[in-house]
């Protein structure tokens, strides 16, 4: 799956990561002294280099032959989820899971030559409070222009320490006028939980990234619906990329009455178990929506979800991604992630390159989600809007009406299969 959104000062995932936090351990064979060949040999090319090598750039240094020696190593093992990160590519990755960072709150649209493109304001935050709105064009950011800075570039220099000020030049085409707005950084919050009733019988559920600690907004979203009256649950994991371990255990459990919700087994081939846990909330109909997007920590779930026939998957084959990684921080704080076990479904299943079949396939060859981002405290509204005029721009007029008009056909057909459901209850 391709994220084009961005937002302000976090990358977010792409490959469905879960992260654990023990730490491997290696052996003495494995030490130094059994290494001192190579590494003789590495640093000997490193002497090569800085003496001889003709650039276009400034000299390089030993911690930037360092890193890209570190990078080409990850890459050698032949495994997409294993990254070496610099400080600043760990910090980023550690904001994402964690859901905060510190900014201005706004999720941005960036294509080369063009200034970014506000997609929405993120709620209660600086540039939502200063009245940024969906479609405004932020010209310069401290009277730099935006048009050659790509996206990186631009979140960096958004992002920053809270407390300080960033100023943005900002260009709102309905009133043709362009003007500067200072905004005061601070900790922004992600939300990747939403919920909302359908009719008065069902309750939809959407999990957007297992972030740390996501389990306390699940919760508080599902028993609000079970107070409002919802006697099913949609549970909404389409594009969902993974993320904690523990999270995507804790959810399970919510919908699971007993037994293991998921296995990892490393490279001693030694198993561990991770059972339910917490509060179960009954025994409704449940639906799950999933699609190629799903992965990682969305497939544990809708993994346990299936081996004990609790409830319908509906939408197209998940991801198929059934690692888990580690996260280890490094002396100078660079760090590693890497792939250390793979999990295992209740029943004993791999889905590792394989992902899950939905019971009821339900294909969406459009892409209704294209423009749905992983941040849902933003305006719903203005975000449609602003997918709607970029399936304009890729698709064409005619072919645009028609994935518009269309709708969401998964979702649709999850609210069909669930009222056949609560009728028979």
């Amino acid at each position: 799956m391709i994220k084009l959104l961005r937002n302000t000062g976090v990358a977010l995932l792409l490959s469905g990561i879960m992260i654990v936090n023990t730490v491997p351990s290696y052996s003495v064979d494995n030490g130094f002294i059994a290494n001192i060949k190579e590494l003789k040999e590495l640093s000997d090319i490193m002497n090569i280099i800085k003496e001889n090598h003709v650039g276009t750039e400034k000299d390089p240094t030993n911690t930037t032959l360092m890193q890209g020696a570190l990078k080409g190593m990850m890459e050698s093992l032949d495994d997409p989820h294993s990254n070496y990160f610099t400080k600043e590519e760990l910090e980023s990755f550690k904001e994402d899971i964690e859901g905060k960072y510190a900014g201005v709150g706004m999720v941005i649209q960036k294509k080369a030559d063009e200034p970014l493109i506000v997609v929405s304001p993120i709620e209660d935050t600086p540039a939502y409070l200063a009245g940024i709105r969906a479609k405004d064009k932020i010209i310069a950011i401290d009277g730099e222009s935006t048009y050659k800075l790509t996206s990186e570039q631009s979140v960096k220099k958004l992002k920053g320490e809270p407390g300080t000020s960033v100023k943005l030049t900002v260009y709102r085409e309905e009133a043709k006028e362009t003007k500067d707005v200072e905004l005061k950084r601070s900790i922004i919050q992600l939300k990747y939980v939403k919920s909302k009733m359908i009719g008065k019988d069902i309750g939809y559920l959407r999990l957007t990234q297992f972030g740390e600690d996501v389990y306390k907004d699940v919760r508080k979203d599902l028993e609000g619906l079970i107070k409002k009256g919802a006697k099913g649950i949609i549970l909404d994991l389409r594009s969902n990329p993974g993320g904690s371990l523990g999270q995507a255990v804790k959810i399970s459990s919510m919908f699971i009455p007993e037994g293991k919700i998921v296995s990892t087994k490393g490279k001693t081939g030694d198993e561990e178990i991770a059972y339910r846990e917490g509060k179960y909330f009954g025994d409704f109909p449940l639906i799950v929506l999933i699609n190629e997007g799903s992965a990682s920590a969305s497939e544990i779930v809708s993994g346990a979800i299936k081996d004990y026939k609790r409830g319908i998957l509906i939408g197209e084959k998940s991801f198929g991604k059934g690692s888990v990684q580690t996260l280890l921080p490094l002396p100078d704080g660079d760090g590693i992630k890497l792939t250390i076990a793979k999990y295992y479904t209740p029943s004993g299943v791999s889905i590792h390159g394989k992902g899950i079949e939905p019971d009821i396939l339900v294909e969406e060859k459009d892409d209704f989600l294209f423009f749905n981002g992983f941040v849902t405290n933003i305006n719903e509204d203005e975000t449609k809007e602003n997918r709607n005029e970029i399936i304009k721009e890729v698709k064409g007029e005619e072919e645009a009406k028609k994935i518009i008009s269309k709708g969401d056909i998964q979702l649709d057909k999850a609210v069909e299969e669930m009222n056949k459901l609560l009728e028979k209850k």
